[in-house]
């Protein structure tokens, strides 16, 4: 009895163990889709997009060929961010179809929080707070890291992607559906979002609302939507065919790997 006793302790030990070192994502998932997601700390308007169905590139060993979208989106604060929270991670899902059928999802997160509670970003997502809690769970196609010590009313973010071939006479379907379609369209929504509290909560919306539902019109070189501002995107200029407006809006925040330094 003493022994059976023993070996159960035992498996319990490492059943603890084993679910201490899971990452985030792995313990959170089993309540994450039936939460409600609170009220969003950011409201996000996509002023412009384009898309080029017949990008190719590369570099002196690898040739790409396929097709590029990009968009800009203006983040706004609301008054409620930081009320109940010391961080939030909010991901959005930008839908990309066409009258072919679906063509890729993007996601782009913006991270808010109060000074020294995000500790590091990396570039695939990875996402640190204080006391060495880790979320790593949403893939993304970029996004930015905002605190309240540089108040900030609004951001702007750029979402970008490629669907690309080694090979020009072998291509992605997506990509050959995006050659053939008329019309194609871009829904924005909330994928979900992960607040920090001292712990972390996983949230999912219970339904796809559409923040923003945004058709491209087919021009001569793509697929483009909205009016360019000078400034806002990375965009070579053959790229741009609509109309350009002024004057040059504050600079995009960067997307790329950082670490915040130890107070």
């Amino acid at each position: 009895m003493i022994e059976k006793k023993l070996i159960l302790c035992g498996i319990l030990a490492i059943a603890i163990g084993v679910t201490a070192i899971l990452p985030l994502e792995y313990f959170m998932s089993a309540t994450a889709k039936a939460a409600t997601p609170d009220k969003a700390w950011f409201t996000i308007d996509v002023p412009y997009a384009y898309c080029n169905p017949n990008f190719s590139g590369g570099n002196s060993t690898m040739s790409l060929y396929g097709a590029s979208i990009q968009a800009v989106a203006n983040f706004s604060l609301t008054p409620d961010a930081l009320k109940n929270a010391d961080a939030r991670i909010e991901y959005y899902q930008f839908r990309v179809y066409s009258d072919q059928g679906q063509i890729v999802n993007m996601t782009y997160y913006i991270v808010y929080s109060k000074p020294y509670v995000v500790t590091g970003i990396s570039g695939a997502g990875r996402i640190q707070f204080e006391g060495g809690l880790v979320y790593v769970g949403t893939p993304s196609n970029g996004g930015q890291c905002l605190t309240e010590a540089y108040p900030l009313n609004f951001t702007l973010g750029f979402i970008n992607n490629h669907i690309t071939g080694t090979s020009a006479d072998s291509l992605p379907q997506a990509v050959t559906d995006l050659r053939n379609a008329q019309k194609l369209y871009i829904d924005v929504s909330t994928q979900c979002t992960v607040t920090f509290n001292g712990n972390a909560t996983v949230r999912t919306p219970s339904s796809s609302e559409v923040l923003q539902h945004i058709e491209l019109t087919r021009t001569a070189k793509g697929f483009e939507y909205g009016t360019y501002t000078v400034g806002t995107m990375p965009l070579p200029t053959e790229a741009i065919e609509g109309s350009i407006s002024g004057p040059t809006p504050p600079p995009i925040s960067p997307s790329f790997n950082f670490t915040l330094p130890t107070p």
